[in-house]
Parts: structure tokens; C-alpha cells; sequence
């Protein structure tokens, strides 16, 4: 088996296949650990104003907006999520696909609409979230609850497993990618 080859093997494994010897581990640790997260304050300062801009916007929109301004954020809307679905779901955290520069270039502009980190960030959080679900190493442990699943793993830093746990894993490939380094600076 050639280099590359490997390369491409070992990426596949890591993050297709759940670790459930691995997540038995870190749920007993689960159970001795008291864990306390701690809150990014930063974080809640920008999604109570996010939150409150929504509100905002949809009282214009009711009253003052014209139907280009719906046709825009409606285009925003789709855009952007096939920037996450598209782009760093599919081809980039489970590598479902290949796809050249412009396309690349493309689904990175239209990950930054939706505001959700970079995809490198994006990607190695969701191949963890794969391989260690619903544990201390997942970064959005529905065990902690549907609110921290949905939204409050963005207000609070990462549990030192999910930081421990996405060290390890092998972003050599999100790396290489010049659009992925390029959007990372």
C-alpha cells in the first residue's frame, strides 16, 4: 500500500468507525469527574446581540422590509447552508466527496456566512463528535443536555476531553487544503 494510500486509510478509519472501547473509558471517567464548565462570556455577549439583531430584523421585516429583502435572506439562508451541509459536513469532516478549487473556494465563502467557526475547527469537532458520541470527547454531549447540544457548547470553553481527544486525531487532509489554510489565517 502506497504512502498516500495509507494516509487516506488511516484518515477513513478514524473518524467513520465509533471508538466504543474508547467511549466506554471516558464514560466512567464521566462518573468520577466533576467537571465544571466554564463560561465564555464573549460567546453570550455575541449570541444575545445575534439574538436580539433577529428580533429586531424580523419586526422590520413585518414592517418595514420589501420582498427583495426577503428574496436576500432567504438566499442567505439556503447559501449558507450548503456552505455547512455541502462543504464542511460532506466533503470536508466525512470527505464524502472530491471536488475542485472553485467549488472548494465557493463552499468556504459560503461556510463564513453562517458564522460557525472555521472548517477546520468545524470538521475535527464534528469527526469527534462521530467517533466519541454522547461523551465527555463529543463536543456537543446530548447527555448534557438538549440546550448544550444545540447551542451551549458554543457559550462555554471545550471539556479538556474533547480538546484531548481532537489532538489526536489526524487533520493532516484539512490541512493540505490551501482554501481550509487560507480561511484559518
Amino acid at each position: 500500500m502506497s504512502n498516500n494510500k495509507e494516509k487516506e486509510f488511516s484518515i477513513e478509519k478514524q473518524f467513520l468507525s465509533a471508538d466504543l472501547e474508547d467511549s466506554l473509558i471516558i464514560q466512567e471517567q464521566t462518573k468520577i469527574d466533576n467537571f465544571k464548565p466554564k463560561i465564555v462570556w464573549r460567546n453570550v455577549f455575541l449570541f444575545t446581540i445575534l439574538h436580539l439583531a433577529a428580533l429586531q430584523g424580523f419586526w422590520h421585516f413585518l414592517f418595514n422590509a420589501n420582498w427583495l429583502t426577503f428574496i436576500w435572506t432567504i438566499f442567505l439562508w439556503i447559501f449558507s447552508g450548503m456552505g455547512i451541509t455541502a462543504g464542511a459536513h460532506r466533503l470536508w469532516a466525512h470527505r464524502s466527496y472530491k471536488a475542485r478549487f472553485p467549488l472548494r473556494t465557493l463552499l468556504m465563502i459560503l461556510n463564513c456566512i453562517a458564522f460557525q467557526n472555521d472548517i477546520i475547527e468545524w470538521a475535527r469537532d464534528h469527526r469527534c463528535h462521530h467517533k466519541w458520541s454522547d461523551t465527555d470527547a463529543d463536543p456537543h454531549n446530548v447527555n448534557r443536555g438538549l440546550f448544550f447540544a444545540h447551542m451551549g457548547w458554543l457559550l462555554v470553553k471545550k471539556h479538556p476531553q474533547v480538546k484531548a481527544k481532537g489532538a489526536g486525531l489526524d487533520l493532516s487532509d484539512l490541512f493540505d487544503d490551501p482554501v481550509l489554510r487560507f480561511q484559518r489565517k
